[in-house]
């Protein structure tokens, strides 16, 4: 009688039994371990020192040509065009502009872009931006660099960085008297922060036709661009630099080019660094300020929104970043830094002027602990892997649980419960309940794009975030009843279960191989509450799985992120002032992600309607499972 019983088959049995019956102390490790390692990695056993891959890049191989007259120049053009500001107080100064390029000997084009914004009843915004061109005197105009400074009329809103175009304009000049460039040099001036950068380069690049933003034409154009470097500089009278790298979609520069700029800032007497806020070195040794600076990029690259007109080059393949110069605070207009500053925009361009290839060598995908120590991505995608990882081991063992109760039972009743799962399980409902739920956020990313539906919200007289706010209120109603129309029984409930965690999981290390920190973050917030929920017979429990749902809405989690950061920038508010600004910053949240989407193609909107909301619906639809009534 031993030969008719397979001891295979019981071991087999035991295993997925304790799988089954420990499956969340096993995922909730998994996860602890992702978070843990990613809190280990400021420690210095776990990152690197950062180090020059592309030997041409060596700060070394500059030495300054730059002298007195170029910085007295600076100085020259700064008064004029302080002078010109009293006259354009709420455009910019392009006859001044044009004539100084001219006169430098550049070669000068002004470029015009109009919006056509898809809300608010079709307004349209016009703007013009002005390049000049340096052409390269040793070769044919097939590689360039850009320096670009973003101008910001006196009446704007934002920080006055037009100190910027006086030192742009000088280093102009005293590049057109050398013979040494192999590459052309753009020298542009953009009008509405990043619209007239996107415009340029769509313009640059050749636009498609018929967008939302109507890029116009150039009529010049020189190599392809092989880096950039935006400038915005606050006073002439310069504290410290701050670098900023993240750009769209949470791309970043080389990491090369990063280092380039802070070695020859550093060379030349001025403190420069990543979110460097001083005019002293970040020299901090202490875990805590490492791990700040480390959740500090995290939070930053997540949104997916560049830092500065630097962040829109990354999408067509060209290194840029942000040399922001920020002012002293106690002025002592002695204006010392302007030569430094002078060397390090030459540096910069002479260097990059020496590249032979494309930036490849370094790396792309990093995290900045401190100025000069960094960790790659094959040191920090472990953490996200462990916690993705652990919703992809949920839903296997949940499959296993299809067949395998957590209880010693009797094996031949197991036995016939596989069988009969195996041939109950509706997938074409389980099917049309995905099919459902994912059209429900196809129709969230389609609804802002109804020209239909805007110019009735507009007749409506109903304001962009109030009436976008509402039609996805619609949506997350519609969401909400869909168990009503969608109840599933036990079993194909736990097949739909499973599909969504390999799902969520999936995503989730999808995402973190592009945008670490947005997946990330995603993972941190979602995995423990998905963990936990679970539809069980237990009525406790199943309320406690809906609360869980709830917290993870995509409207609930935007909400309460809103209202911890209306919190901290004003804690001098009420209870009930806090709650209503945060709503008003939910609305204009929204908006601003729908528009970015549109114009920009930042793909955080997309992602969120189309995977995450009808994830969440899933989930939602399981906690309200079809009620089966017992044969007596």
């Amino acid at each position: 009688m031993g030969l008719l019983t397979n001891p295979s088959i019981s071991q087999k049995a035991k295993y997925c039994r304790k799988l089954v019956r420990y499956n969340t102390l096993i995922c909730f490790t998994l996860y602890l371990l992702g978070v843990g390692f990613f809190c280990a990695l400021p420690d210095g056993n776990f990152n690197s020192a950062t180090y020059f891959s592309e030997n041409a890049l060596l700060p070394g191989l500059v030495n300054s040509e730059l002298e007195m007259e170029t910085v007295n120049l600076v100085k020259s053009l700064s008064a004029e065009l302080q002078r010109e500001r009293e006259s354009y107080p709420k455009g910019m100064p392009y006859p001044w502009l044009l004539a100084k390029m001219r006169r430098f000997g550049l070669e000068t084009h002004t470029h015009n872009f109009t919006l056509n914004y898809p809300f608010g009843g079709g307004k349209r915004f016009k703007g013009e931006n002005v390049f000049g061109i340096l052409r390269a005197p040793r070769i044919a105009s097939t590689e360039s660099i850009v320096i670009s400074v973003p101008y910001r009329p006196p009446e704007t809103v934002h920080t006055d960085v037009s100190a910027g175009v006086p030192l742009m304009l000088a280093f102009a000049d005293f590049a057109r008297k050398k013979k040494y460039w192999a590459k052309d040099i753009i020298f542009l001036v953009t009008e509405q922060e990043q619209l007239g950068m996107q415009a340029w380069l769509e313009a640059y690049h050749g636009g498609e036709e018929g967008r939302i933003l109507d890029s116009g034409m150039l009529r010049a154009r020189a190599g392809s661009i092989q880096a950039a470097i935006n400038l915005e500089v606050q006073s002439l009278d310069i504290s410290h630099i701050n670098l900023k790298i993240e750009g769209l979609n949470g791309q970043l520069p080389n990491l090369d080019l990063h280092n380039l700029v802070q070695k020859l800032s550093s060379k030349n007497g001025i403190i420069a660094g990543y979110k460097q806020t001083s005019s002293s070195p970040k020299r901090s040794f202490r875990y805590q300020d490492k791990l700040f600076n480390v959740l500090s990029m995290v939070f930053t690259q997540a949104s997916g929104v560049p830092t500065g007109n630097h962040g829109l080059f990354h999408k067509y393949g060209i290194e840029a970043l942000t040399l922001e110069a920020v002012k002293r605070e106690k002025a002592q207009q002695q204006f010392q830094e302007i030569g430094s500053m002078l060397r390090i925009i030459e540096g910069i361009s002479r260097s990059l002027n020496n590249l032979l290839e494309r930036f490849h060598q370094s790396f792309f995908f990093y995290l900045l602990v401190s100025n000069d120590r960094f960790v790659s991505i094959g040191d920090y995608m472990p953490s996200l892997a462990l916690m993705a990882g652990s919703l992809l081991i949920k839903a296997f063992i949940h499959y296993l649980s299809m067949y395998y109760s957590g209880d010693e039972s009797d094996e031949k009743e197991e036995v016939e419960s596989k069988q009969k799962n195996s041939t109950e399980i509706g997938y074409f409902t389980v099917g049309i309940v995905l099919l459902v739920a994912h059209s429900i956020g196809a129709l969230a990313v389609f609804l802002p794009h109804s020209k239909a539906i805007n110019q009735y919200l507009h007749q409506a007289n109903l304001s962009t975030q109030f009436g976008l706010y509402s039609l996805f209120q619609g949506v997350l109603t519609m969401a909400i009843t869909l168990p009503v129309f969608c109840a599933l029984n036990s079993i194909n409930g736990e097949a739909l279960h499973v599909a969504v965690l390999l799902e969520l999981g999936t995503v989730l290390l999808a995402v973190g191989m592009l945008n670490f920190s947005l997946g990330f973050s995603l993972s941190v917030f979602l995995v423990p509450f998905i963990i936990l929920i679970r539809p069980a017979v237990s009525r406790g429990a199943m309320l406690f799985s809906r609360l869980c749902c709830v917290l993870i809405n995509p409207f609930v989690v935007l909400y309460c992120v809103l209202i911890g950061l209306t919190w901290y920038l004003f804690p001098e508010l009420a209870f009930k002032p806090l709650l209503t600004k945060a709503h008003t910053a939910t609305m204009d949240a929204l908006t601003y992600s729908v528009v970015d989407s549109m114009i920009y193609g930042n793909w955080l909107f997309d992602l969120v309607a189309l995977i995450f909301v009808p994830c969440w619906i899933l989930l939602w639809v399981l906690l309200f499972p079809k009620t089966e009534q017992k044969n007596s």
